[in-house]
């Protein structure tokens, strides 16, 4: 990704937005913040200024015999 912040913009729409929905503005940005803060301890920049931001998944097929 290119920024932590694009990071932080693609959890809002996602995994963190049970969680925005029920905190205040002032306690979401202090969420967030420490969010920011963890994100920069996990992943580096990279020398090209990107961040390989690794979000593993886990597929599987169903099917009925």
């Amino acid at each position: 990704m290119k920024s932590y912040n694009d990071i932080l913009e693609w959890y809002r729409g996602t995994g963190l937005r049970p969680y925005l929905n029920v905190l205040d503005d002032e306690m979401q940005a202090d969420f967030e913040n420490d969010i920011m803060e963890r994100l920069r301890k996990s992943y580096p920049v990279q020398k090209n200024g990107e961040i390989i931001f690794r979000f593993p998944r886990f597929f599987f097929v169903a099917y009925f015999i």
